[in-house]
């Protein structure tokens, strides 16, 4: 698994959903991608750059498990995945 394919299927084609949850000048950065073997299922560590850190906090952590459950569902992924986040301020 790619992380520039997970990354733009967030930021582009999620992009609506992203902005709601997160802010308009928010950006997922998708820093690692690992196959979990004990748990047969994939572990994808993001940080979320934003703006608006208030709305952020709002949402964390279901906004981007939601978000990464659509970005699995896209990519065509049948594996369970594992979303560990964080935010950080935009610069």
């Amino acid at each position: 698994m790619r992380k520039n394919h997970i990354e733009l299927v967030l930021n582009k084609a999620l992009k609506e959903h992203k902005d709601l949850l997160f802010g308009e000048n928010s950006t997922i950065v998708v820093e690692r991608v690992d196959w979990v073997l004990s748990k047969k299922s994939h572990i994808v560590s993001v940080k979320i750059l934003t703006d608006e850190v208030e709305k952020s906090f709002e949402s964390h952590p279901d906004g981007i498990n939601f978000l990464m459950r659509e970005c699995w569902t896209a990519l065509g992924r049948v594996t369970d995945v594992i979303v560990v986040s964080s935010i950080d301020i935009n610069d």
